[in-house]
């Protein structure tokens, strides 16, 4: 709503100007329609009788009212036009209104339709008792009554204003996505650590060591894996929550591959599933799930008789266990930061999957005990209002935004993340090859 408003906002001169037209327009179509005048008239209508005239009764009125609308009549008047007429309230009066081209027409039609419908009703006095008695002269209005040109203009007014606002909506397009690195550290205030090319086999085989050593998406890890060892010198990482603005931009894919690349260095590294709504590791690396952190966190298994070996040597993973009613208040518990804090005293680095920053609160509760968070973000679909929104959720608890892992990139896009001039995923791949070889 917000980026709606404010992209009408940001255009008022279309809306401005189609408004102006839409009035033009009206104003256009009411100069080319005939005015037309009113001509009126009123009829009383009554019952005869021995103690004088008395009322018909309404229905009755009524009836003759409707009589007075048809075309029978008015057609053996010599009116073309559509005559209306009412009752008047408590009252045996009938009013009847009919329409012309000019003042004298309007009120010649309303003398004639009158002068028939009393006629009418005089033919057929013996046989019903009734009197129509004109209590109104005919007469017409001075000034034409239609077209009605305040509701022509109001009308043109807001179909103008609809049609402006979706033009500045079309001409807006879809909300921005973060397509450049500059995007990504004016939001979070953050650098960009790593960039993951498009990858389309990345859905058959998500880990990293399903992959050969030269594979881009390798090497991209490599880089992310240099660019995180040396981002605080002075101040060692050792518990990292990696998560996104919102699901499907690649965060669980960027944790387990970041976790098999940092274990290949030969640290010892602990892959937490902190995704107690919608957890994806335990079916990633083919681990059981029934066991897990939320069966540690209750106190039923010790937290290293929940850890599972993986096929990386050096990398465990802490699946998610069962799936809890309440994930928000388990992982804000005073248990969940004991297990963290005891579990990294094992090992190097203690990666957390988070969920989604703007999904749910629980991926900001997990950044607030570690010593930092990554943020994933997919190449052109991550929204740059959603990332900022995710960078204030991050900052409303008082974690540290690392950086960002931009996932999804176009291979074409990589210039614009510092792999210009052919220094692609690729040629680092192969200048990595070449210089062990050389080194050896």
């Amino acid at each position: 709503m917000r980026h709606t408003l404010a992209s009408i906002t940001r255009r008022w001169p279309i809306v401005a100007v189609v408004t102006l037209v839409g009035i033009g327009l009206a104003a256009l179509a009411v100069t080319f329609q005939t005015p037309q005048y009113t001509g009126t008239a009123e009829v009383l209508v009554q019952q005869t009788g021995a103690d004088g005239p008395a009322s018909p009764g309404a229905r009755v009125v009524a009836s003759y009212a409707a009589t007075l609308e048809g075309t029978d009549l008015a057609e053996g008047a010599g009116v073309e036009a559509p005559v209306t007429a009412e009752v008047r309230d408590g009252s045996d009066v009938v009013a009847l209104a009919v329409d012309g081209d000019t003042p004298e027409q309007a009120r010649n039609r309303a003398e004639a339709v009158v002068d028939a419908f009393t006629r009418w009703i005089e033919d057929r006095a013996g046989e019903s008792g009734l009197t129509a008695t004109v209590v109104s002269s005919p007469a017409s209005s001075d000034s034409p009554t239609s077209p009605d040109w305040a509701l022509y203009l109001l009308v043109g007014a807001v179909l103008g204003l609809l049609v402006g606002a979706v033009t500045a909506l079309a001409r807006s397009g879809a909300p921005p996505g973060v397509g450049t690195a500059d995007d990504a550290k004016s939001l979070t205030d953050a650098p960009v650590l790593g960039t993951v090319a498009q990858d389309p086999d990345m859905s058959e085989h998500p880990l990293l060591s399903q992959l050969e050593s030269n594979h881009p998406r390798r090497e991209s890890m490599r880089i992310l894996r240099t660019n995180l060892q040396f981002l605080d010198v002075d101040s060692p990482q050792q518990v990292i929550t990696i998560t996104s603005a919102l699901p499907g931009e690649g965060k669980s894919t960027t944790s387990s591959s970041l976790a098999i690349a940092l274990a290949e260095t030969g640290r010892r590294v602990l892959l937490i599933d902190g995704d107690l709504r919608k957890p994806r590791l335990d079916a990633m690396f083919g681990l059981e799930r029934t066991v897990g952190l939320t069966t540690a966190l209750v106190g039923r298994v010790s937290p290293e008789s929940a850890v599972q070996p993986t096929r990386t040597a050096g990398l465990d993973v802490l699946t998610s266990g069962t799936l809890p009613p309440n994930p928000s208040e388990l992982l804000q518990t005073e248990a969940m930061l004991n297990l963290v804090g005891h579990l990294s005293e094992s090992y190097d680095l203690v990666l957390i999957d988070a969920p989604p920053l703007l999904a749910v609160t629980d991926g900001a509760l997990l950044a607030a005990l570690s010593d930092g968070a990554l943020v994933v973000v997919r190449h052109g679909r991550t929204r740059l209002d959603e990332l900022k929104g995710a960078a204030e959720r991050l900052q409303a608890v008082g974690a540290r935004v690392l950086g960002t892992v931009i996932t999804m990139t176009p291979r074409r896009s990589t210039s614009r993340y510092g792999y210009g001039s052919g220094y692609g995923p690729e040629f680092f791949a192969r200048e990595t090859e070449s210089g062990s070889r050389r080194r050896r």
